[in-house]
């Protein structure tokens, strides 16, 4: 604890939603036979020590282990990720189309040369190592070349080529105000921890009263000041939720779960990395970058407060 009761935590190196753990991206391997192909992967963790240019990372369609069945962990470098593409709809292509074609469990670059009937097209393969050069693919197996330059797609996906449940969800996320009835005193709620700008966790507080300006002064329950009082603060609504329903886990939680781990009197976003052979302990890759041993009974769902209603992440969404 700080002086004057400020409750302060450590920081870490922000890396951009794509590379958070879970987070499922398009990677491009180097070795012989795969290269000119983009595969879909799983980022497990940055690379030791934090400021590394590597991932960890799990293929979902690559590297199958027969033995075990199970994939093992890579090492690849940030140059060769990128987040995966939106989904888009089927559209119609013409001849000279650069585009992407599904072969192989991965999205092979090239280019299209001849439109056959019942959208069907030859496409041409831009690896030298891919052969034949040429194959026919319907147009669910095809989309659009983009690149990935910047932090941006170049070219940009328009809304009207996203899939319908894509462009609803993207709707969603711009929404700004939080649909959340009128908190009154003594609410049980969570809040976010807002300190130089990280917000990985929430802390359990209650409603003292509100100020005006849809702010509220709250009153934390586990940080406490040095004279063993709870530490009140303001807060804006945005930085306040309720307190999330129990979603037991009766038998034990899985690799690549997205959790929350009570750490430092928070609720701390995470995944599990490691079910150890004890199965009432994991190992957890905290958005703070550390990894952590926690017992079942310290972990619990990660959930999202979107839009007054409590919602499972999707597979596949960042920390």
């Amino acid at each position: 604890m700080s002086q004057k009761g400020k409750y302060t935590i450590g920081l870490g190196i922000e890396d951009p939603p794509h590379l958070q753990p879970g987070s499922r991206v398009e990677i491009k391997p180097r070795g012989f036979g795969y290269r000119g192909a983009w595969f879909s992967a799983i980022i497990i963790k940055r690379d030791t020590p934090i400021y590394s240019n590597h991932f960890v990372v799990k293929f979902t369609d690559l590297y199958l282990d027969i033995n075990t069945g199970t994939r093992p962990l890579k090492k690849m470098s940030i140059v060769f990720i990128r987040p995966q593409p939106s989904p888009q709809r089927p559209r119609k292509f013409k001849i000279g189309d650069n585009a992407d074609a599904y072969h192989m469990n991965g999205w092979w670059e090239g280019v299209i040369v001849v439109e056959l009937q019942d959208d069907n097209y030859v496409f041409l393969f831009h690896s030298e190592y891919q052969w034949p050069k040429c194959l026919v693919f319907g147009v669910s197996q095809l989309r659009l070349h983009r690149t990935w330059f910047g932090g941006y797609w170049m070219p940009p996906a328009l809304e009207s080529e996203l899939d319908v449940e894509e462009v609803q969800r993207e709707e969603e996320s711009t929404k700004i105000t939080m649909e959340m009835e009128e908190l009154s005193e003594g609410a049980l709620v969570e809040v976010a921890n807002d300190e130089d700008g990280f917000n990985r966790a929430w802390f359990a507080a209650i409603i003292v009263k509100p100020v005006g300006n849809n702010r509220y002064m709250i009153q934390y329950d586990t940080v406490q000041t040095e004279d063993n009082t709870g530490l009140g603060k303001e807060m804006d609504i945005l930085q306040i939720r309720p307190r999330p329903p129990d979603i037991p886990v009766p038998d034990q939680f899985e690799m690549l779960d997205q959790v929350e781990a009570l750490y430092k009197g928070g609720w701390w976003k995470g995944v599990i990395i490691n079910v150890l052979s004890d199965d009432s302990k994991y190992q957890v890759y905290l958005a703070t970058h550390e990894e952590m041993e926690f017992k079942h009974s310290n972990l619990r769902l990660h959930q999202d407060w979107v839009h007054g209603k409590w919602t499972k992440p999707s597979p596949g969404v960042h920390l």
